[in-house]
């Protein structure tokens, strides 16, 4: 494993130690900033600790809106719509008692409508005249359920600008253009998936919603774990589509493992849903149901950041240990990392025409793999092919066929070792390195990635601050943590752009390896999991600054074109050694101190 002990760094200005309102955390900043951290700590801990009910009522925009005015004067001055409504109530839930006559409007499933808001809507009264008993219970079933919202990874993107009332509105005007036929399926559809949502959750939102004072109810607006995705991701998905009535008999053909990852993936972003649906064919068939439900896992696991934004922006998050890197967290499962994945995914279905065989390999796959580990085999396949088939091939170059191609990746992407290296690319390594001078036994800098082989002036204007990242869950060898022992290592998520630029990089070079070794004939070459292990050892600032090189290299004819396969294999090897010396000769140079390995 990688040892780096860091000499002849100058001095920093003063740090300071703080906690946050979730975690214990200790960092450090230099005195010309310090003050913009403690304004950030401040508005962190009154977002977190000081809101009352009422402000998270207010910003969760898809509560329901309590009825304006005097409910029990809806129709004062519209008998002819309260005549409708009254019919509609009796067909409903029959014979209005003579008691309720007055507020008819006010019971059973026209108190869902009325919150609802389309019970003074003419043409929805029109409409629900002209429907058959069936649609119209199809419908009162659709409504009532909708009041739970999806969880959290759906509600806070897909109803950011809508209420529940809106978004009501938008279901029942896709409903008004459908026609009689279109508009009984749709309903059936919705019907079912309503039948899937837990009527005590819908309730209890509804109580705390409706509850005479919102201070005295525990308010949850978004679970992780409600039953209310499917029917919140179709209808998104109908209002937002060209063709409601196509997805909707699309859907009918489909098995329910299959429908929940197409809507998953509408519920993430409807343009991907709709491009995933043309990919599924008229009848859901030309893609394996796994490969869909593998999709749909992915997004359905996105995690919400819980600190605000701008404390996102400015600091970011220590974690602690190897587990760290396959860790359930905002870092590992964010959403736009599923974006990225499945936008990644679907591009590439569309570009190559895979097999039936090759498909359902990548569905049953994916289906075993944890969510990070997901990320990394899409990233394995959709990186490799491109790098094989088109991006880094000249033309004069013997171009890979598309079965050669995903032979390569299926040897890497199916190596453990491998997926837990590519998804590793996500992290920094971080080093901490105490310091004395400023305060005896406290304070310590957290250095991330390539920045402790920096003059460490420059390093700490470059790092940024880091919630929990605390020495006493290293070990502290001359005053800086070691990679590799025995206590826990601390890793930093990077930067979205960052980690895309890594990713490509590593996977680039291992593709261009495992390709060469496969065509090399020669007697003895660097097994896969030794060169990966070689990779791992590296501490991630050598790492990522060698495999940019080796990458810059790789695309250059001085590899492409090279005599024999066995050439191309020697001559990657001595790429990659040769630049991981240059990196660490730069990394010298500009820390002015020594780097053991």
């Amino acid at each position: 494993m990688a040892h780096i002990s860091v000499t002849g760094m100058g001095n920093t200005n003063v740090a300071m130690t703080f906690y946050s309102s979730q975690r214990s955390s200790q960092a450090q900043l230099s005195n010309t900033s310090s003050s913009g951290l403690q304004e950030a700590l401040v508005g962190l801990s009154s977002s977190q600790v000081h809101r009352s009910e009422n402000d998270l009522l207010e910003e969760s925009s898809f509560s329901l809106i309590r009825p304006k005015g005097d409910p029990y004067n809806l129709y004062q001055n519209e008998p002819e719509l309260k005549a409708k409504a009254k019919v509609l109530a009796e067909r409903l839930d029959g014979p209005i008692h003579e008691g309720n006559a007055g507020h008819f409007f006010y019971q059973n499933s026209m108190r869902d409508f009325l919150h609802a808001g389309v019970l003074t809507d003419p043409e929805f009264l029109n409409m629900a005249e002209s429907m058959s008993d069936e649609a119209l219970q199809d419908l009162a079933i659709t409504v009532k359920a909708m009041v739970l919202p999806a969880s959290a990874n759906y509600t806070t993107h897909n109803e950011a600008d809508r209420s529940y009332q809106t978004k009501v509105a938008k279901f029942m005007d896709v409903l008004k253009s459908s026609n009689t036929v279109e508009r009984s399926a749709i309903l059936e559809q919705s019907a079912k998936y309503a039948g899937q949502v837990d009527v005590d959750a819908a309730a209890s939102f509804k109580q705390n919603v409706f509850g005479q004072k919102i201070t005295q109810v525990k308010f949850d607006p978004y679970r992780n774990d409600t039953s209310a995705n499917n029917l919140h991701n179709y209808v998104t998905a109908i209002v937002a589509t060209d063709d409601p009535s196509a997805l909707t008999e699309q859907l009918g053909h489909m098995s329910d493992e299959a429908q929940r990852g197409l809507l998953s993936v509408y519920g993430l972003d409807t343009v991907l849903g709709d491009r995933l649906a043309q990919l599924a064919g008229p009848e859901g068939d030309q893609l394996p149901d796994s490969l869909l439900s593998a999709l749909g896992d992915m997004v359905d696991s996105v995690k919400i950041y819980e600190i605000t934004s701008q404390v996102k922006k400015d600091f970011g998050i220590a974690w602690h240990g190897d587990d760290a890197l396959l860790k359930d967290n905002e870092e590992s499962h964010g959403r736009e990392f599923a974006l990225d994945s499945v936008s990644s995914m679907i591009n590439m279905l569309e570009q190559y025409d895979f097999s039936e065989e090759q498909l359902e390999t990548m569905g049953t796959e994916l289906s075993g793999l944890s969510n990070p580990e997901k990320r990394a085999y899409i990233e394995i396949t959709t990186i490799g092919l491109d790098d094989m088939l088109q991006d880094k091939v000249s033309e004069n170059s013997n171009k890979k066929n598309l079965d050669e191609a995903v032979a390569v990746v299926s040897e890497l992407r199916n190596n453990q070792n491998v997926l837990s290296l590519v998804n590793g690319s996500r992290y920094h390594d971080v080093t901490l390195i105490e310091r004395p001078d400023i305060e005896e036994g406290l304070t310590v800098v957290a250095l991330e990635g390539a920045a402790v082989f920096k003059n460490l002036d420059s390093a700490v204007n470059q790092s940024r601050i880091l919630l929990g990242a605390t020495k006493n869950q290293v070990n502290m060898v001359n005053g800086h943590s070691v990679k590799g022992h025995e206590s826990e290592n601390i890793y930093s998520a990077k930067t979205f752009d960052v980690y895309k630029q890594d990713v490509g990089n590593m996977v680039s070079t291992l593709v261009a390896f495992e390709s060469a070794r496969r065509d090399s004939t020669a007697t003895e070459k660097m097994s896969l999991n030794a060169f990966t292990e070689t990779l791992a050892d590296m501490h991630s600032g050598i790492r990522d600054e060698t495999l940019q090189r080796v990458s810059d290299e790789i695309v250059t004819d001085s590899f492409r074109n090279k005599v024999t396969e066995n050439t191309q294999l020697a001559f990657l090897s001595n790429v990659v050694q040769k630049m991981a010396f240059e990196t660490q000769r730069d990394f010298e140079k500009s820390a002015d101190g020594v780097i053991g390995l």
